[in-house]
């Protein structure tokens, strides 16, 4: 049965959590991916496009292979001989072990858009606050795959490194921000506390920590019939990255917070919510999603808090 051009459902593939994107689906990415800078189009963001690796040095650095190594995808490459390979060839036809020679490379697959601007920090001194957009394709070997549990997945990100004091109140601002525009876009985003899945003996102790300080907000939405998803977080990671790249503010350890967004999540979102085919959705949502009042003309964006 064809398709309906409009129709922008996903398509399964043999591998759990990776899907196929038609192009209606796309298009509608890139609906968000304009709403989401018209977001932030009041504030000095340096935009970069991320590149769906890192660097293997930076993620152990970051801490990200110590705290969520089941998570972490690494890129091996054939390390053996012609001759070594003349033998284990014929393995790939059989179903063997052809990858006995694979070896671990010098890059991973990129678990989150953010992780390659604390790199960029590596021992400044920032006088006034800084700002990236990134934007990248990610991956997560994750350990299930019901709807929204994306392996391979694109997230948008703004990012900003600073003062403790700055990076506070920015989180707070944007933690704001984001359920104000969800709501714009016929959501009904519930915000809560939340933590990040540490792997490993200390995990229930990093994550009470991490709740205590309320360092994590995710932004939930159904994306399947009682299935919530986080489609959306404020972060706060106090001197985490400001330590493991030795960047300081203000003479004093530097401190981060992002705002994370994952594309793929808010569509699924919105593909629940309002139907299969965005053309089909009402005014209303399209006007929001397009960034045009009723009358069709450009909305004016609202301004942030100051520092």
């Amino acid at each position: 049965m064809t398709r309906h051009p409009d129709d922008a459902t996903p398509l399964s593939t043999a591998a759990p959590g990776v899907q196929l994107q038609p192009a209606a689906y796309e298009k509608l990415l890139g609906a968000l991916r304009d709403a989401i800078a018209r977001l932030a189009a009041d504030e000095p963001f340096e935009r970069l496009v991320v590149p769906p690796v890192i660097s293997r040095a930076t993620i152990e650095r970051a801490g990200f292979a110590a705290s969520f190594p089941n998570l972490l995808g690494t890129v091996h490459s054939y390390t053996g001989t012609a001759a070594d390979w003349r033998r284990l060839s014929p393995l790939i036809a059989e179903g063997g072990d052809w990858h006995t020679r694979q070896g671990i490379s010098d890059l991973v697959l990129l678990p989150a858009a953010c992780y390659p601007v604390y790199a960029t920090l590596d021992g400044r001194d920032l006088t006034e606050p800084v700002r990236f957009s990134v934007e990248a394709q990610c991956f997560r070997q994750e350990a299930t795959a019901e709807p929204g549990r994306l392996r391979t997945f694109r997230m948008a990100e703004l990012v900003t490194a600073g003062t403790a004091e700055h990076c506070q109140q920015w989180r707070e601002h944007w933690l704001g921000r984001v359920a104000d525009w969800l709501e714009t876009l016929g959501l009904k985003p519930s915000v809560e506390l939340a933590d990040d899945p540490f792997f490993g003996g200390g995990r229930r102790i990093y994550q009470a920590a991490q709740r205590a300080q309320e360092l994590k907000f995710e932004l939930r939405v159904p994306v399947a019939d009682g299935l919530p998803q986080a489609i959306a977080s404020a972060n706060l990671h106090k001197d985490h990255f400001g330590e493991a790249f030795a960047f300081t503010a203000d003479g004093a350890t530097g401190n981060t917070a992002c705002t994370a967004f994952g594309l793929d999540r808010i569509a699924l979102a919105l593909l629940h919510t309002h139907g299969p085919r965005p053309a089909d959705w009402p005014q209303p949502i399209g006007n929001a999603l397009n960034g045009t009042a009723q009358n069709g003309t450009a909305q004016n964006s609202t301004a942030p808090n100051g520092d």
